[in-house]
């Protein structure tokens, strides 16, 4: 539920002007992101030439996706797909991927993808099942978002069984998660998605915007920045602004091989484990409020987390662990509120670690 709003002054954007302003239609709610059953796809592409697209302008391959049709057989969806991301589409560091799946709308029509156009899907990084766990346990992340609010991208897990056109590679199933668009996210909340190089933190929604930082402080990620919107979407909902996070492979949650503290924060932050507040100083962001919202989606995070398609018993334990250190923290709400204002961000944030 989007939380009562206070009207703010104006946004003040950190570069003039948009450089694109996406207007959300109204929508019908997506069969995609109504259901957190296990959705079970084929994928058929050349795989070896997507495990060499390491660029930005990466191009579109063809590809055939494979999903079960409202009478139970299966369907074929001829689509686009092609490599995305920033730090994970790096050579040395993911094997396989991060790939956005483009669709003509005409061809997925009475399937689960109807409606659907460009769809971020998460892969693993590496074939080995340590790797598959921590995208399981970046999808409860998200799901965890979801519980403290609607303005939050949904997402749906799958398990992928990949096919290699050329049969240069053997096939393989691995267990991934969509992502809803911005574009359907906004249309959801009926607002506009916008694209925007950064913003200060004070410009938004404080309610939202205290959520969020405290929810990254929930996740222990700090691969973010209101300062340049690293891995946040903006939303306008009415007069209001949102800064939407995605992203969280670097969260102490998570807990990927790959991730490290930042050189900004190492003094401060030396596993990946240990929460930091990066929370920008904001007299508007009452952490008594969120600590209550919190409380109250207390119940559904830990079902959320028990309920992780895959996640193993020792993963569930140790995010439950996790999660539960934070509940100890706010147990008593003024210290934990003191705490978080002790250590908040002075001048709008710090750059994200995975830009380095």
């Amino acid at each position: 539920m989007i939380s009562p709003k206070t009207r703010l002054i104006g946004l003040v954007f950190l570069c003039v002007g948009l450089s694109k302003s996406v207007e959300a239609q109204e929508a019908a709610p997506s069969a995609l992101f109504s259901s957190h059953e296990v959705l079970q796809l084929v994928i058929e592409a050349d795989l070896e030439a997507l495990r060499s697209d390491r660029s930005q302008e990466s191009e579109d391959r063809p590809a055939l996706l494979i999903v079960e049709g409202p009478d139970g057989s299966p369907v074929e969806v001829p689509l686009q797909v092609r490599t995305r991301g920033n730090f994970r589409l790096r050579r040395d560091i993911c094997s396989f991927p991060p790939i956005r799946l483009n669709f003509r709308k005409s061809l997925s029509t009475g399937t689960v993808f109807d409606g659907q156009d460009k769809l971020k899907l998460v892969t693993h990084c590496h074939d080995r099942t340590s790797y598959e766990q921590n995208v399981l346990e970046e999808y409860l992340a998200y799901r965890i978002f979801n519980e403290l609010t609607d303005v939050s991208f949904r997402v749906r897990p799958v398990e992928i069984t990949y096919h290699d056109t050329r049969e240069s590679m053997e096939s393989l199933t691995r267990m991934g998660f969509l992502i809803e668009s911005e574009e359907e996210m906004a249309a959801r909340l009926g607002g506009m998605a916008l694209e925007i190089p950064g913003a200060r933190a004070t410009a938004f929604e404080p309610f939202h915007t205290g959520l969020m930082f405290v929810f990254q402080y929930f996740i222990g990620n700090i691969d973010w920045s209101t300062a340049n919107t690293q891995n946040l979407a903006v939303l306008r909902v009415g007069t209001d602004h949102f800064a939407v996070p995605y992203d969280f492979d670097w969260s102490g949650l998570v807990d990927a091989p790959y991730a490290g503290p930042s050189p900004l924060t190492e003094r401060r932050h030396a596993r990946v484990r240990e929460r930091l507040y990066l929370g920008v100083c904001w007299d508007a962001v009452d952490f008594h409020a969120v600590f209550r919202r919190f409380e109250e989606a207390k119940g559904a995070i830990f079902e959320a987390i028990a309920a992780v398609p895959g996640l193993s018993e020792s993963n569930v334990e140790s995010a439950s662990d996790y999660a539960e250190s934070f509940y100890e923290f706010i147990e008593d709400p003024d210290r934990a509120a003191r705490s978080l204002g002790r250590r908040c961000q002075r001048g709008g944030g710090l750059p994200s670690p995975s830009m380095y």
